[in-house]
């Protein structure tokens, strides 16, 4: 089911308000990400915490932009500009983040020189952005609108496990690159995962309620004098694992519903 299909989210004003809130919205993520990326060379103090912050915001964003455009029927906006936004928002801004990261980390497993620093965050961050583009690539010529589920682990999940990381102190560097490095095989995988993208169903609804209450509350709880912070990631690693392993029979399930419709429709 379509949300062309929902009778009362037909009315103009209704497709209107929506259009101009997921333009909104977009703008707002593409403006939270380069803000972001201007941070890392400024370096403020505890600016980790607000990298982890700008990323589950960016990420509430990206969602309600998406589900916005179609519901205004702005589906080539929906496609087009924001997987732009999402290149630059859950790619480039998480990949110059965990170079810079891994470059200037103190006590470094592999700082016989500063060099070996430098190349271990430039290949960790290069790795990263690559797999994101590359999803993203399959993920426009795969006719994204009408699919119901994913291939592979969505680039704003991916960047929000990174965020959920790199708030904990005591997180090894090497611990980063090898988060990143299978973080990045399953964006690059076609392991289907559910998209969410259709009119919800009870489960769906409840699920998209969860996780967005979990960035929700990642992106405004404190973290001094006490990383609060810490609590809702633990909630999105949980929702991280059971999205990982039960989300390709879930995704099978919803191709299978959708070609039995079809399949009505063409006896009809």
């Amino acid at each position: 089911m379509s949300w062309q299909d929902v009778p009362y989210l037909q009315k103009p004003w209704i497709k209107k308000t929506a259009w101009f809130l997921a333009n909104l919205f977009t703008l707002g993520n593409i403006v939270l990400a380069i803000t972001g990326i201007i941070y890392i060379f400024i370096a403020p103090e505890n600016y980790v915490f607000w990298f982890a912050k700008f990323l589950a915001v960016c990420s509430i964003l990206d969602f309600a932009d998406g589900k916005l455009a179609r519901i205004s029927g702005s589906e080539k906006l929906a496609v087009d500009i924001d997987t732009i936004v999402d290149a630059i928002a859950f790619g480039v801004y998480p990949a110059i983040y965990l170079g810079n990261l891994i470059a200037s980390w103190e006590n470094s497993l592999w700082k016989i020189s500063s060099g070996w620093s430098i190349t271990a965050g430039v290949v960790t961050g290069l790795i990263f952005l690559g797999a994101v583009w590359f999803r993203l690539y399959r993920f426009v010529k795969r006719d994204p609108l009408y699919t119901p589920y994913f291939n592979g682990l969505p680039s704003p999940f991916a960047a929000m496990v990174i965020a959920c990381l790199v708030i904990f102190p005591e997180t090894p560097e090497w611990g980063i690159v090898i988060a990143t490095i299978i973080l990045s095989g399953f964006m690059l995988s076609k392991t289907p995962l559910p998209s969410f993208k259709g009119v919800p169903t009870k489960f769906d609804l409840f699920w998209i309620i969860t996780t967005t209450l979990c960035f929700v509350l990642f992106a405004t709880f404190p973290f001094k004098p006490v990383n609060l912070m810490v609590y809702p990631s633990y909630a999105i690693a949980v929702l991280m694992v059971i999205y990982l392993i039960g989300g390709p029979g879930y995704a099978m399930k919803l191709e299978e519903k959708q070609k039995e419709k079809e399949i009505k429709k063409e006896e009809k």
